[in-house]
């Protein structure tokens, strides 16, 4: 599996591609991310692509079972997954891009690993990134995803779409419905879907965190 360069990464909007190269001068790798939930559907050899994969905490354990393609819009966070990976003897291929417009064949990978990615797209956007997710599986093909939730804590802020806002940072976060997931990965087979509420308390205040995530086979 090789990139096949469109020129469609010229479309990025230069905005996000700089909220996002700040953004990530001050993020920490922290530790790995699980990956059990994956390894149990998908077998070991197969054609990954993890992305808005960032500094590689998916990336790491999925480059020792499967075959993985790293992308992000900022090249910065790539560059950090790559020296970490280097360290580790770990081997992976990389490419700088947005979800809306993949720089890959169709019918290149096995599966797609979308972790709170699609929550920072215009509606617009999101509905072009399912189209390129669709375009890039192949045939019984996974998605592993998750997102944000509307009951989220964080919810709210500068409206610049319905249940979608725009942070101090520049990035835009939208807050799903499990109705909205339905619809927008609509002719995918739901092969799990769960939509979690985990109270959390601060200061003696309860507050929510609102995760929704879900696998999807093509």
């Amino acid at each position: 599996m090789k990139l096949q360069v469109t020129g469609h990464e010229e479309l990025i909007e230069k905005e996000d591609i700089l909220a996002w190269e700040k953004e990530y001068r001050h993020l920490q790798w922290g530790c790995a991310g699980s990956i059990s939930y994956i390894t149990e559907l998908l077998p070991p050899g197969s054609e990954v692509l993890d992305v808005g994969c960032g500094c590689g905490r998916h990336l790491f354990p999925l480059s020792a079972c499967y075959s993985t393609t790293g992308m992000d819009i900022s090249s910065g966070a790539l560059h950090r997954a790559r020296e970490y990976l280097k360290k580790q003897d770990r081997k992976a291929d990389y490419a700088t891009a947005s979800l809306t417009h993949l720089p890959f064949k169709g019918e290149t990978f096995d599966a797609v690993i979308c972790l709170g990615v699609v929550q920072h797209l215009t509606e617009a956007g999101r509905y072009a990134a399912v189209s390129e997710i669709r375009r890039v599986l192949r045939c019984n093909g996974l998605v592993f995803l998750e997102v944000f939730g509307s009951q989220d804590m964080r919810y709210g802020g500068e409206e610049v779409e319905e249940h979608s806002f725009m942070r101090q940072n520049g990035i835009l976060y939208h807050y799903f419905t499990p109705e909205e997931i339905r619809t927008l990965f609509k002719g995918f087979e739901f092969l799990e879907f769960k939509d979690n509420l985990l109270e959390k308390n601060y200061r003696g205040k309860k507050y929510i965190r609102h995760m929704i995530s879900a696998v999807m086979r093509v």
